[in-house]
């Protein structure tokens, strides 16, 4: 429902204003943004992560062994979820802003804030929702969900990414809301979804969602009293694999 008014409030309001305080930044200010608008592209994040998937498969088949197994999973696991986090908020992105077909800001003073050309597929006509926005918040989201501490700093530097996307005359503010709404979505999504098949995630007895491994927890600084339920948890389970003497007697 937050959303849904912010939405309202900033097709209604925000988005003309938005616009008119673009139009009359500073050039020194109109720099800035132009400087780091470019850092929500997802190419920057995407290729490299496909390339450490490649790199750890190949890895993976050459060096056998438990241990290394279980090292190349782990940075399997997490450059997948990276990938198909922000693959997948940007396909979905690209998809509604094609579908949707709202006007850019460049036609404002023709067409308006709210012109909309359904199934347009057409650069002048893909304004909502942000790419750039969608890209760096789902970034943001998914470093957030494995480095829970430096969430604020993560958001942060993502809604400045968004708002250039504003301030370069590129979206409305509608625009980089909706985005950065679907960009922090997608990763709890695949985050659930990754749970279900016990990859890097597990369901938490307490309904929640933790990382696999006590170490990866404490390395990536989460708190001490989820690392020692996983614990309890792991002890429990390894108690009902191995039964007592007596049990197993009882049972023959």
């Amino acid at each position: 429902m937050l959303v849904v008014s912010l939405l309202a409030v900033g097709f209604l309001l925000l988005d003309p204003f938005m616009l008119e305080r673009a139009r009359t930044l500073s050039p020194h200010a109109r720099a800035f943004f132009g400087a780091i608008t470019d850092v929500g592209r997802s190419n920057w994040i995407l290729i490299p992560t496909a390339a450490v998937i490649a790199f750890a498969i190949v890895l993976r088949r050459n060096h056998l062994g438990l241990r290394n197994s279980a090292g190349y999973g782990l940075i399997l696991s997490t450059a997948g979820y990276v990938f198909v986090s922000v693959a997948g908020a940007g396909l979905v992105a690209d998809l509604l802003k094609n579908v949707l077909g709202r006007a850019r800001p460049k036609l404002y003073d023709v067409v308006g804030h709210f012109d909309f050309h359904f199934f347009a597929f057409d650069p002048d006509h893909a304004s909502i929702p942000s790419g750039h926005a969608t890209n760096i918040f789902a970034f943001a989201t998914v470093i957030a969900i494995l480095w829970p501490r430096g969430r604020l700093l993560l958001y942060t530097l993502a809604a400045w990414i968004a708002a250039s996307r504003v301030f370069v005359g590129a979206h409305y503010f509608t625009d980089a809301l909706l985005g950065a709404v679907l960009g922090i979505a997608v990763p709890y999504f695949v985050r659930d979804r990754f749970a279900a098949r016990r990859w890097l995630f597990e369901y938490a007895p307490d309904g929640g969602y933790r990382l696999r491994g006590p170490r990866t927890q404490a390395w990536l600084g989460w708190p001490e009293p989820v690392r020692k339920s996983q614990d309890r948890t792991a002890s429990r389970k390894g108690s009902r694999r191995q039964p007592s003497l007596a049990e197993r007697l009882r049972r023959a």
